[in-house]
């Protein structure tokens, strides 16, 4: 009898055991995801003299994280940003970044601490639909 219950104790600790290792891997695989998505992320520096009046949208790939805006822009300033879509995790506090950016003129504004792939991805999704209003 106690070897049966060794027996099944070494079962279930190698089961614990096996189902760890492929939670750890992951794991780690998203956090490689997102981390070559936010790499490859580019933003340019937007001149909003530059942005003639319109709706625009923007839409950015953060890995774990998917954002899609649309940004409205009347006499060379962000009147309006709406948020079409943020699939986001745990990461939703970032989106009181687009009050901010609204505020200060610019999709250049601090991350919010806790929610950096979702600053970084509504940023990139914001500065991407800035880019299509960018007079020639």
């Amino acid at each position: 009898m106690k070897n049966g219950r060794k027996k099944a104790g070494m079962i279930l600790a190698g089961v614990i055991l096996v189902f760890g290792v492929l939670i750890f891997a992951m794991f780690q695989n998203m956090n490689r995801k997102t981390e070559e998505a936010l790499a490859n992320q580019k933003n340019v520096e937007i001149d909003m003299n530059a942005v003639k009046d319109g709706t625009y949208q923007g839409s950015s790939d953060g890995g774990m994280v998917q954002v899609e805006v649309e940004v409205e822009v009347k006499g060379h300033a962000i009147t309006q940003i709406r948020l079409l879509r943020h699939d986001n995790g745990k990461g939703k506090a970032a989106e009181a970044m687009l009050d901010e950016m609204i505020k200060q003129n610019t999709d250049n504004v601090d991350a919010v601490s806790g929610a950096t792939a979702s600053s970084k991805t509504i940023r990139n999704a914001v500065n991407q639909a800035l880019q299509k209003g960018m007079e020639e």
